[in-house]
């Protein structure tokens, strides 16, 4: 890959890398820095790295990035879901749907809504999402199917609550 080959890349991809770590970190300044440190290091591999499998190595590189970011935060969550009671979610009628969304979508673990942010929002096929996680075709299907219906369970119990 050449210069002109990475400059392509970042402005072809790096508005779809933010979003995708926004969805999965929900924290702007996380994302920004995952997808700035992906960057960085797609420019020191350039040379290694063949054009034409850019785009699978950027969304690979930014997932396991998140990744890393969430086993960070996992100490400090699993302190504090010790010392708090979650109450279940209530659904204020007012707040807009993608807000309701996300709420829903933390629920889930990192791989379940990686899963459902690379299909259902970015719109990648069953094979680029599993060349992106590493899982097996099979296991993106069913852990993705997996995801979904926990979505419809948590959806169900916020309307019957209401």
């Amino acid at each position: 890959m050449n210069a002109d080959h990475y400059n392509q890349c970042v402005h072809e991809y790096s508005d779809k890398l933010y979003r995708f770590a926004v969805s999965l970190l929900a924290h702007e300044m996380d994302a920004e820095d995952v997808v700035q440190g992906v960057f960085e290091r797609l420019w020191k591999r350039h040379d290694k790295v063949d054009f034409k499998a850019a785009k699978t190595y950027l969304f690979t590189s930014v997932h396991r990035a998140c990744i890393d970011q969430f086993r960070k935060r996992r100490t400090e969550r699993e302190v504090k879901d010790k010392l708090m009671v979650a109450e279940p979610y209530m659904p204020d009628r007012r707040m807009e749907d993608r807000q309701y969304i996300e709420e829903l979508l933390k629920r889930l673990n990192e791989n379940q809504k990686s899963l459902v942010l690379l299909r259902d929002y970015e719109g990648y096929s069953y094979e680029e999402i599993s060349e992106i996680t590493g899982l097996t075709l099979a296991q993106v299907k069913i852990n993705l199917f997996r995801a979904r219906k926990k979505l419809k369970i948590f959806l169900s119990d916020c309307v019957i609550q209401n």
